[in-house]
């Protein structure tokens, strides 16, 4: 481990070491950049440093950092994980809110760290989810969102960013250039996040300062023409070392393989840490976007059989834009009462906007080839507010290892949708699919929709990381939400007013009848009203029952190469209940009276097989059906989830001699048939194979990268809403780029 440059850090009191010396063979990281165990991260895994007392920590990919396996020392502190070399995913925060090892947790993460977003040249999100077994793809919003996927065969919408929920509103698709890592959590997590759906949920954790001052710059540019600069930054801001930053920058504009279709997009992002006393740091990040596309469809399928159409005709009206902003404030404070025991109180603001206008197929003539449209134009407004406040404490009881979390949680969200439509049956505005002529007189907007929506939710939870024995140990965790809404429905007139309290506990054992491997099985409960538009338009005036969910799993981890390759294998059974369906004495409407289970299994490998090749790999199997329901039988299969899916991806790189920093990878990438909508019509999306290249090399401080994405240009379909919303995916795509590093 790279010993403290003396000039850049003050040292500690030695006052400050007597009172709270940390514990040997901890690796105790406090006072980090946390917000539910954010990361601190830098682009060539940089040095992090904890609050001054303790160590620097540079934490690696697997077993041996942190808490020996064998051991009845609790595990889990609040910590900071490093930047990760190559794939490792030996650790992570998202399970517990802790930094601990992923032997140690009865529940499995899948991680991507930065090196995957490089590999892949990924500007989104969306990109690196194609390459984390068990996620798919579901409705994009026209492209203005990733918010709607599903994990282990349940659709979900949780995204976080730093423990703080990013789904409220409807924000652009977050930029991959200020992510450090992205943690893909299996299984239920509203023992510890909320409400959500217990398939699973996404945390992404941020680019945090560094101790180390560099500046990098980057460009990347595509073939079909992305051209995007962005640059890194990092480190002291003053002569101490007490003042840290971190600042982020991507700018872009982009087009398609859509025709007509381009977008423009800016972020930019600044972090300041400051170390107030050895003892205590604040840190305050955000993260600010701006988001310019235009909204696309995608195309139709005629007879529920796709490729008639060209996946690039563009159906929409050409320069109909839409926009979007995002802008976000996160604060952290965090303190050390002493070695043991930590206290974390953090802050999430957001505000947003949504303004555009769009035209979507709602009908086709029996001509097969001319389309009703209408003219869409929306204003959504939201605001979020977020306090989160998290104690952490070590101690023994009788031999027996406790990490105990103590958490509560307020949030207030307002949200305004004026939503304006013009009625396709009496102005069809018209489009032959097969010869469109766009630039039509646009029709009247004649019908308005136009709602308020509060939602406050208060949280108390808990949880206990137990080291029952040096192969034993178990994780205990509930959460007691109290959920109120408010939604007023202006045009047409309506209201719902709702309140519900709600627990959810989650409880899992541990075996590691050796250190290297880990046995577990754990069981889970999930929480989510359902709430907005449609649930008040569902039922005037009387909420509908809440969504809850459960789900059950057992499974094994296994460490290979001295911690350096995680293995994990899962079998598990996920249940929903109240999921909204149609209301057969009402037509229109609907009840929270269907039910979906999911079950199945999956297996990943993730890590470095040897200091020269890294690999990401998984498969799943996920039987997905519905089991109560007013219009689908049972047994019909859920939309947009395939039965089987799977993903490599593997790189190669030379660490000495002439060819070193040369890296040469690929991946590939199979999804299975799925239905292509809800209503059980017959409609599926073709099941597909699709193959992708990279190069790169470096150069001291310069490294040179050619990304090919679909190298044999397969024709596939990613995900669709019904026949006439089907996402074609994109066509071979060649991307070079270049960073250089000061």
């Amino acid at each position: 481990m790279p010993a403290l440059d003396p000039t850049r850090v003050r040292r500690p009191r030695p006052s400050a070491l007597r009172r709270s010396r940390p514990r040997r063979g901890t690796g105790l990281a406090v006072a980090a950049l946390l917000s539910a165990g954010a990361a601190t991260p830098g682009a060539h895994a940089q040095e992090s440093v904890t609050l001054e007392e303790l160590s620097v920590e540079q934490v690696g990919t697997g077993g041996p950092s942190g808490t020996r396996a064998g051991t009845t020392t609790a595990s889990g502190t609040i910590g900071l994980i490093g930047p990760t070399p190559g794939y490792g995913a030996g650790r992570a925060v998202s399970s517990t809110k802790t930094d601990t090892p992923q032997r140690d947790v009865p529940q499995i993460v899948t991680v991507a760290p930065r090196a995957v977003i490089t590999d892949l040249a990924a500007t989104r999100v969306d990109r690196v989810f194609t390459y984390l077994p068990g996620v798919a793809q579901q409705n994009n919003f026209g492209g203005l969102s990733l918010f709607s996927y599903a994990i282990r065969g349940v659709t979900t919408s949780e995204i976080y960013q730093n423990g703080f929920p990013l789904n409220r509103g409807t924000p652009p698709p977050p930029d991959a250039q200020n992510i450090e890592r992205i943690e893909v959590l299996k299984g239920p997590g509203a023992g510890l996040f909320g409400r959500s759906d217990p398939g699973g949920l996404v945390n992404i954790i941020t680019k945090q300062p560094t101790v180390q001052r560099f500046v990098e710059f980057g460009n990347q540019v595509d073939s079909f023409g992305l051209t995007r600069g962005t640059i890194d930054a990092g480190g002291p801001l003053t002569e101490d070392g007490t003042v840290l930053y971190r600042f982020n920058f991507a700018a872009q504009g982009a087009g398609s393989f859509r025709d007509f279709v381009d977008s423009d997009r800016l972020l930019v992002a600044p972090v300041v840490s400051w170390q107030v006393t050895p003892d205590t740091r604040i840190t305050v990040e955000a993260d600010i976007q701006r988001n310019r596309t235009v909204f696309d469809r995608g195309v139709i399928a005629l007879n529920r059989q796709l490729g008639f159409l060209p996946v690039s005709r563009f159906l929409g009206e050409p320069g109909q834009s839409t926009v979007q902003t995002q802008n976000i404030l996160q604060a952290r404070i965090d303190h050390r009462f002493n070695a043991d025991w930590q206290m974390r109180l953090a802050t999430h603001f957001a505000t947003g906007t949504l303004d555009g206008e769009s035209a979507e197929i709602r009908a086709i003539a029996s001509d097969n080839r001319t389309v009703a449209r209408d003219r869409n134009v929306r204003d959504y407004r939201w605001d979020v507010a977020v306090g989160q406040a998290d104690l952490t404490g070590r101690f023994d009881t009788g031999g027996i290892g406790h990490t105990l979390l103590l958490g509560f949680e307020r949030e207030s969200t307002d949200s305004r949708t004026l939503y304006l439509r013009s009625n396709f049956r009496t102005n069809p505005y018209a489009l032959d699919i097969l010869a469109p002529v766009y630039g039509q007189a646009l029709p009247p907007l004649t019908l308005p929709r136009n709602n308020l929506e509060r939602v406050t939710n208060t949280a108390l939870y808990a949880q206990d990381q137990i080291a029952l024995s040096p192969q034993w140990k178990a994780l205990v965790a509930t959460r007691l939400d109290i959920f109120e809404e408010s939604f007023r429905e202006r045009v047409p007139r309506s209201q719902a007013d709702q309140s519900r309290v709600a627990a959810s506990p989650r409880a899992g054992l541990v075996y590691q009848p050796v250190p290297e491997l880990s046995l577990y099985t754990n069981v889970g409960t999930s929480f989510r009203p359902n709430i907005g538009p449609d649930a008040a338009a569902a039922s005037p005036g009387k909420p509908l029952k809440p969504e809850t969910g459960q789900g059950y799993e057992v499974g094994a981890k296994a460490e290979l190469f001295g911690g350096d390759l995680l293995l994990t294998a899962a079998a598990f059974r996920i249940d929903r209940q109240n999921v909204l369906t149609p209301d057969p004495t009402n037509s229109g409407f609907s009840l929270a009276a269907g039910a979906v289970r999911s079950q199945g299994f999956e297996g990943t490998a993730q890590g470095q097989l040897s200091p020269e090749l890294r690999l990401l790999a998984g498969y799943v199997y996920a039987d997905a059906v519905v089991t109560r329901d007013n219009v689908l039988p049972v047994g019909a299969p859920l939309i947009n989830v395939p039965r089987h899916s799977g993903s490599l991806l593997a790189v190669y790189e030379v660490q000495a001699g002439d060819w070193k920093g040369l890296g040469l990878g690929g991946g590939v990438r199979g999804v299975g048939a799925r239905p292509g909508d809800a209503a059980g019509t017959g409609f599926v999306l073709p099941a597909y194979v699709a193959a992708d290249a990279l190069a790169y090399y470096r150069i001291e401080n310069l490294r040179l990268g050619l990304n090919i994405e679909n190298i044999f240009n397969t024709v596939y379909y990613e995900s669709s809403l019904n026949v006439f919303r089907v996402y074609p995916g994109s066509p071979r795509r060649i991307t070079g780029s270049f960073t250089v590093r000061f």
